[in-house]
């Protein structure tokens, strides 16, 4: 063959071979379902408690999951500050650790409502190594904090764990400083219930209450300071109060309720706690409701809820509207699968009385027992 020829032969070779590939389908067109198409993206933003922090957390992992379009993000920057981004609309929702003042919702050219979404509790934790397990009336914790009783042996202890060999160890005392930690706002509410001494003196006080401390700085606060300290007391929150227990360098203490009982904190005694506001939100058509020093035979009498806080507007537009309905959704999510969630990290489960109330308003209906009644 002559090296024309030769030349002629790859032209033509060449030429069909181009023509065959421009006639054969792309990857992407004889495949349809590996087309890539660009997924708009709803972005909501939370902040608030950092008493929910974890659980928080895992409910947005598992809605991310779920719904791949929508990314929900949360700071935990306490409740004051989740009420002002709220009602500034820098937020979507807020989780506060207080119910929602009934002056709020006025002052917000719209309204913020509020639901429980997890129920949390303040633990007194110590340190003594030879006393295993110890029990505390309100009036005794009281005047632990207050600075009334300073020995472990002192007859107050004693009358409320007869039996239990106390040492004339000194009582160490730590507590919150700043007083704005939820922790420190549920038990002082508790207290003042049980002890008028304490009510008394903690409203006098223009800083908060002046409880007996040794002041300590440590990083981990309380949590490092009664888990290095023996003959030591001060209360911790659920979630930290769980982690140091597992380590085996702190004890909880059980508290005397309003029936008598002293109980201990726990997943079952808090949901019992949380039972009570069932008529309450019945009678007042009102989710803020309190739980501490609740009524019940294994009522854990220093609890409180979290509530998860919307702001409603009339005249939302459409993006506002579009993430009003995720965020309502993700709340449906929150109250029934996620109570699932809320038991594995150790926090108690809503009751279900309680969520079947939630559910309802959030579809509109009306939680009120009377208007039930009356049909309206």
């Amino acid at each position: 063959m002559t090296n024309k020829a030769f030349l002629v032969l790859l032209l033509v070779f060449t030429v069909v071979w181009r023509l065959d590939a421009q006639a054969q389908p792309s990857p992407a067109q004889s495949n349809p379902q590996r087309r890539t198409t660009k997924v708009l993206e709803t972005r909501i933003e939370g902040a608030g408690s950092s008493a929910l922090d974890p659980l928080m957390r895992g409910w947005i992992d598992e809605y991310s999951r779920l719904h791949p379009g929508t990314r929900i993000s949360y700071k935990a920057l306490g409740s004051k500050a989740a009420l002002r981004m709220l009602v500034a609309k820098t937020a979507s929702f807020g989780a506060t650790d207080t119910p929602v003042p009934d002056d709020q919702p006025a002052s917000a050219n719209g309204r913020l409502v509020q639901f429980p979404v997890a129920v949390t509790a303040v633990i007194p934790v110590y340190n003594l190594d030879a006393v295993p397990e110890l029990r505390f009336s309100g009036g005794t914790l009281a005047d632990i904090f207050l600075g009334k009783i300073t020995k472990w042996n002192d007859p107050a202890v004693i009358a409320d764990n007869p039996g239990t060999n106390l040492p004339p160890m000194d009582i160490k005392v730590e507590h919150y400083f700043p007083n704005g930690t939820v922790e420190t706002r549920v038990i002082a509410d508790y207290l003042s219930q049980v002890s008028s001494d304490f009510k008394k003196t903690l409203n006098a006080s223009p800083n908060g209450w002046p409880l007996a401390s040794i002041g300590y700085k440590g990083g981990e606060g309380i949590a490092g300071f009664v888990s290095t300290t023996p003959g030591s007391i001060g209360y911790l929150g659920l979630a930290p109060a769980h982690l140091y227990e597992q380590t085996g360098s702190l004890k909880w203490g059980a508290v005397k309720n309003s029936d008598g009982d002293f109980v201990m904190a726990s997943p079952k005694s808090l949901t019992t706690a949380s039972e009570t506001a069932v008529p309450v939100v019945h009678a007042q058509a009102n989710f803020g409701v309190q739980i501490t020093n609740a009524p019940g035979k294994g009522s854990y009498p220093i609890a409180s809820f979290i509530w998860l806080t919307l702001y409603e507007k009339p005249d939302e537009g459409p993006e506002e509207r579009k993430k009003h309905e995720v965020m309502k959704d993700f709340l449906k999510r929150v109250l029934t699968d996620g109570q699932k969630l809320a038991l594995k990290l150790g926090y108690p489960a809503l009751p279900g009385d309680l969520v079947k109330l939630e559910l309802e308003r959030l579809e509109g209906g009306d939680v009120s027992r009377d208007k039930a009644k009356s049909g309206q």
